[in-house]
């Protein structure tokens, strides 16, 4: 059982307006793609408290669209936009957060859960930053239609801050065998941290 703190969640959803990105240039801000304003949103506003030492960017599809896109040029004997594949890689946002905002927080980019990101965050405080702390994005939206698991659900984005100080969850790792479709156990869990009356969601208990 791991014990952590959580706090400052921050959730975008697709269809609002983004106020985090008002500072990133206008011809910047339009070339980034629709899963990218959500999770740089989430993410700069969650910041907005302050600095983290460690970032963890997750996400189960990723910018699926823009590969999506790059294949079919490739099918089509047209050559790939450089930028367009630059930025359809998994970790891409990372990379665009850290050249937008100027940003030089160590980083990583995985294909997981909301919970196994909040486990890698703890990991890193627990091995590297004992008194530090983490920031955790998690990102999606429903792939292209074309695809067999294809699931309709809105783009959104969740990001929150990770410490080891004065805990107020419970993470029982164990049950992360049994997780659910990524994107919606991260969706779960903020209805959960919105319903303080709720004890318990998934591997995640309220600490009392």
């Amino acid at each position: 059982m791991i014990q952590l703190n959580i706090s400052q969640l921050k959730y975008s959803c697709a269809g609002e307006s983004f106020p985090a990105l008002t500072h990133i240039p206008a011809m910047q801000r339009r070339r980034l793609s629709s899963i990218a304003k959500l999770a740089l949103n989430s993410a700069i506003e969650c910041l907005s408290q302050g600095q983290v030492d460690y970032i963890v960017w997750a996400s189960q599809y990723g910018d699926e669209h823009k590969t999506y896109k790059i294949l079919e040029d490739v099918l089509q004997d047209i050559t790939p936009s450089p930028t367009q594949f630059s930025t359809s890689v998994h970790n891409a946002i990372a990379g665009l957060y850290s050249i937008l905002c100027q940003d030089a927080t160590p980083s990583t980019s995985l294909c997981a859960s909301w919970s196994e990101a909040v486990l890698e965050a703890y990991a890193y405080l627990k091995t590297v930053c004992p008194q530090g702390r983490a920031m955790v994005v998690y990102y999606d939206e429903a792939l292209p239609e074309v695809y067999s698991e294809y699931q309709d659900f809105q783009g959104f984005a969740l990001a929150a801050l990770i410490d080891l100080t004065s805990s107020n969850l419970y993470l029982n790792e164990r049950g992360l065998l049994h997780t659910e479709p990524k994107y919606l156990e991260a969706k779960h869990f903020y209805n959960f941290w919105t319903q303080p009356s709720q004890q318990n969601y998934g591997a995640w208990s309220r600490y009392s």
